[in-house]
């Protein structure tokens, strides 16, 4: 008899809590920054230029088996271009740009290189760079009305190679530091 009276009871209790939870959802703020770890040779300027950088969303919230194309995708965070000497900014963070971004879970980031130069013992050298598309592969989450900041960090001395020739070459080394 009791646990006819129960079971009702539970299962009404059931039914108020599961529609008190929300789904969150909403916006909240990518703020993006670029930093430079020191280079221990002779570098004296490590000039890069970035014209576009765009970050991917997932097509699932974690914990969420169910698909949601229609927030997949590629966002852009920064669409202009801009030049930082990597060496300049050892140790210190410089920003990139920030935007608005639907919540959930992002798993990509894309930066655009539009142009390389360093100076090596007092001489120029523009830098070919294999892909001018780096590829970045870091998960984060955007969640409703916080800011996420995330630090792309080069590291200038594991980025620029001599080909042999007398000429360099960059292949960019980066982490991404969430913050």
């Amino acid at each position: 008899m009791k646990l006819k009276l129960i079971l009702p009871i539970l299962i009404i209790g059931l039914i108020f809590v599961s529609g008190c939870i929300q789904t969150e959802s909403g916006t909240g703020t990518l703020v993006m920054q670029i930093t430079d770890k020191p280079a221990d040779f002779e570098i004296e300027k490590a000039i890069v230029t970035i014209s576009n950088i765009k970050v991917h969303k997932a097509d699932y919230n974690e914990g969420d088996n169910e698909s949601n194309e229609s927030e997949a995708g590629w966002y852009t965070v920064v669409e202009e271009s801009q030049t930082f000497d990597l060496i300049e900014i050892k140790d210190v963070k410089e920003f990139l740009g920030s935007t608005e971004l639907e919540s959930g879970k992002y798993t990509q980031i894309r930066l655009d290189v539009e142009s390389a130069l360093a100076t090596i013992n007092g001489t120029d050298h523009d830098l070919t760079i294999p892909s001018r598309t780096i590829k970045l592969t870091k998960s984060f989450t955007i969640n409703t009305n916080e800011t996420t900041t995330l630090t792309i960090d080069f590291d200038a001395n594991e980025s620029i190679h001599a080909t042999g020739n007398g000429k360099y070459i960059m292949k960019p080394t980066i982490k991404v530091i969430q913050e």
